[in-house]
């Protein structure tokens, strides 16, 4: 493994030694690691799954036009450096290189402070591309946040599991925000895509949002899902891979933390709410439709984990239908 990162070092010309590899195992999708140098620099090394983007090169366009936009309009917000190699080129085999980023990233988050202040960090990233033409972007993932897509499928596996039944007696509400998107009612807009509580890096010293991560997903796309996701992160109790489903459940008290941050920075409300559980139940379906199929999209440790995932998911969608109208309210 050292040499092929040696050899990674010398085709995006990294002065120095490598002297520590440190495997970071959070991440869903990519193969990803910190990589120490005898320079006292840390960099990250991340192998893009060509699995799920199939075309990496559209990948790096994407972030490049996002990043170049944000530094003109949003030249305060934090972006990931990426590095070139000596052919002008961000990609070397599928493998890119980054500087690491002092901070940490959670995968659930108790402290109302803190989910206050990730929810005002995401609601101003939302606002600094929201002002971005999104048909100059490409679609690095084919039908992504396709909520009618991802229904079906699913529907077109045969199982006798409890679980689809479920699911298909959500469907048409579930898809309710998608429609809309679909008939032209709302607008397509740059979208990050992927607003997880893991996506945001805290500082170690103050505990404060430092930087926005992880833009694969950013792309042309429905901005309430970008609300949704991230309320689906942050006020839940537990991550989506806990097996224990009487623990499963949404917090009102870190949705208002998230939502008054949010909506400081962002104060657009149309449609939020059903959102919150249109991308949780999507979720859900994406979890339970990977593991009819072997598990080929996202990593897992262990067989049963995306079934747990999608149970987890399901459990939580029927606790934010309980908390919809107070979340309704509250906005």
């Amino acid at each position: 493994m050292k040499e092929l990162f040696q050899t990674i070092r010398k085709a995006f010309r990294l002065e120095g030694e490598i002297l520590e590899i440190l495997p970071l195992t959070d991440g869903g999708i990519h193969g990803t690691y910190q990589i120490r140098l005898d320079t006292g620099k840390i960099y990250i090394f991340q192998q893009i799954n060509t699995g799920v983007f199939r075309n990496p090169d559209a990948v790096m366009r994407n972030i490049r036009k996002t990043a170049s936009y944000l530094k003109e309009h949003a030249p305060e917000m934090r972006i990931l450096h990426f590095y070139q190699t000596g052919q002008g080129e961000y990609l070397f085999q599928n493998w890119r290189v980054m500087d690491a980023i002092d901070g940490y990233s959670l995968k659930t988050c108790t402290n109302l402070h803190q989910i206050h202040q990730a929810g005002k960090a995401f609601g101003a990233f939302r606002k600094a591309v929201s002002g971005m033409d999104s048909a100059g972007l490409e679609q690095t993932i084919s039908g992504f946040h396709d909520t009618r897509a991802y229904f079906q499928n699913l529907l077109n596996l045969k199982s006798s599991l409890p679980e689809m039944e479920i699911l298909r007696s959500w469907q048409e509400q579930a898809c309710f925000v998608c429609d809309c998107y679909r008939k032209g009612e709302l607008p397509f807009q740059v979208t990050h895509g992927d607003m997880k509580c893991s996506n945001l890096l805290f500082d170690r010293q103050t505990n404060q949002p430092t930087a926005v991560i992880d833009w694969d997903t950013v792309m042309s796309g429905m901005p309430v899902y970008d609300f949704g996701d991230a309320v689906r992160s942050f006020a839940s109790n537990v991550s989506s891979s806990e097996p224990d489903l009487s623990r499963v459940g949404i917090s009102m008290p870190k949705f208002e933390a998230f939502a008054t941050g949010w909506l400081s920075e962002h104060p657009d409300r149309n449609l939020l709410i059903p959102a919150v559980f249109s991308v949780t139940v999507e979720l859900a379906v994406r979890y339970l439709t990977d593991y009819l199929q072997g598990n080929i999209y996202f990593r897992i440790t262990h067989p049963e984990q995306n079934l747990i995932r999608a149970r987890n998911q399901i459990r939580l969608a029927q606790e934010i239908l309980k908390h919809q109208s107070e979340m309704e309210e509250f906005l």
